[in-house]
């Protein structure tokens, strides 16, 4: 008689002892290793373990003083465009006053001045823009100022408590920097020059040898998009290239470097100094420029970046995190129009601590005081009609609504590339309740765990995937293992 003989079941495992590797979207999905996540949204993963990432609270509600009347004045200016942070010097209280200035969608400036026992919502007399501006803080002749301006409009400087007045003479600026007192701006229409101010008056544009001028940069580098003080020079980013200009005191002895050539397009509100380096994206990807070279970074994520038209990003650094909400390509969604993720990057290591989603950011700012600091964000209000103030912070939900939190996987043959598997076993520690999704082959499986999970199943496949997902405020998921049976067999 003749006897049938089955292949011996060998059993391996496949473990994610960590979750820090973050992702990977290199490759195609099923070419990724399966260490990294292909797609991460609203979980926090930088220490190994998914838990809850950033979240967006209502920034009144964080202030000490009784602000019911405070919150209901500001959502009735309507939708906000963007925020500065502005403080003065009393010296009759030997104090530090900081004041939150708020432009609205009708270009109307509002202050708040932070810390008042009962701080309410001011406007500033007298001044409406015409273009959303920038501002920057400045000592002018022993006084805190703060100086506004639009590529439409004249030069604003404004004192904290009199009246602002106008600098006619000024150009219209579409970005501007203190370096070594005096105003370095680009200005619109004039795509190739550099102006600056007189010495230690920014408000004296009179152009001549010894007050202000302007120094032009042409070549393939190409328009003028946003100077920055760094390390001593000033650097002017510019759309395909960056150049350094050496200035101080005698404009006579200014100079001008070139330094870098891009081959991807440079964002100007990405670029911001990060201790002692600056970090910029552009069409190709993100960057670290030192003050002499510059080197790409997170290349992993790059092509979930890459996009033309990438323009309404916005950025900040703070307590050692490079904050950037731009346009990014997550997994299950359609191209974004708009500012969809916010990414937070640990400027020392180059790893993403968050990457946050279902969001849009219109500005943010690092606001530092004595008595609060945090990065503000301006984002959609959960009525969808307009912009409002956030402050963020570590709870993962948006106003008090968890966000949904998803870790993708690649999708692996698990070096058998025909070989029939069975998944057997699943093991996984979760607080909360978690919805596991095992991909097998064109077929979904969910299994829902919580605590400590031992799940025998019985799943035949060929490539395996998965996805954790939770919508729980509190999370914390680690020790994720999978049991295989392998016959060796080809079907």
């Amino acid at each position: 008689m003749t006897k049938t003989r089955y292949p011996n079941e060998s059993k391996f495992f496949l473990s994610i002892k960590s979750f820090d590797n973050g992702v990977n979207t290199l490759a195609d999905r099923s070419k990724t290793a399966i260490e990294y996540a292909y797609d991460i949204k609203n979980f926090s993963f930088y220490d190994g373990n998914l838990k809850q990432g950033i979240g967006f609270c209502d920034f009144i509600s964080q202030l000490k003083s009784n602000n019911t009347s405070l919150k209901r004045d500001i959502d009735s200016i309507g939708s906000i465009e963007k925020v500065f942070h502005f403080y003065i010097y009393n010296k009759d209280t030997n104090s530090r006053e900081d004041k939150l200035i708020i432009i609205n969608h009708e270009l109307t400036i509002y202050y708040i001045s932070l810390f008042d026992e009962n701080p309410e919502l001011k406007s500033i007399r007298n001044i409406t823009f015409t273009s959303i501006p920038v501002a920057k803080q400045y000592r002018l002749n022993g006084e805190d100022v703060m100086i506004f301006s639009s590529i439409t409009d004249n030069m604003i400087v404004w004192n904290g408590k009199d009246l602002p007045y106008e600098v006619l003479d000024a150009p219209k600026i579409s970005s501007m920097e203190i370096h070594y007192e005096r105003l370095f701006v680009t200005v619109d229409g004039e795509k190739s020059a550099v102006w600056f101010s007189d010495d230690l008056d920014p408000t004296n544009w009179s152009i001549n040898l010894d007050d202000a001028g302007f120094i032009e940069l042409i070549d393939e580098r190409g328009a003028l998009l946003k100077v920055v003080s760094f390390c001593d020079y000033l650097y002017v980013f510019r759309e395909n290239g960056i150049s350094r200009i050496s200035a101080y005191g005698d404009q006579k002895n200014f100079s001008v470097s070139n330094l870098y050539v891009s081959t991807g397009k440079i964002y100007e509100n990405s670029v911001c100094v990060c201790g002692d380096k600056i970090i910029f994206l552009a069409s190709d990807g993100l960057y670290k420029f030192d003050g002499l070279n510059t080197t790409k970074i997170l290349n992993n994520i790059s092509k979930n970046l890459a996009f033309q038209t990438n323009e309404l990003v916005c950025s900040c650094y703070h307590n050692g995190s490079y904050y950037l909400a731009c346009k990014y390509k997550f997994f299950d969604e359609d191209t974004p129009s708009h500012n969809n993720a916010l990414l937070q990057i640990d400027i020392n290591k180059y790893q993403i601590k968050n990457l946050c989603g279902n969001i849009e950011i219109k500005n943010l700012l690092s606001l530092k005081s004595d008595d609060l600091q945090g990065v503000l964000a301006v984002v959609r209000s959960i009525n969808e009609q307009d912009f409002c103030l956030s402050l963020i912070n570590n709870d993962g939900c948006y106003f008090g609504e968890p966000f949904n939190k998803t870790w993708t996987s690649p999708i692996s043959n698990l070096n058998g590339v025909q070989h029939q598997k069975t998944l057997k076993k699943i093991f996984l520690d979760a607080e909360n309740e978690t919805i596991l999704t095992i991909y097998h082959d064109n077929k979904t499986t969910e299994i829902l765990c919580k605590n400590t999970t031992i799940k025998r199943v019985n799943i035949p496949l060929i490539n395996f995937g998965f996805k954790l997902s939770s919508n729980q405020k509190d999370c914390n998921i680690k020790n994720l293992k999978f049991m295989f049976g392998s016959t060796n067999r080809r079907e």
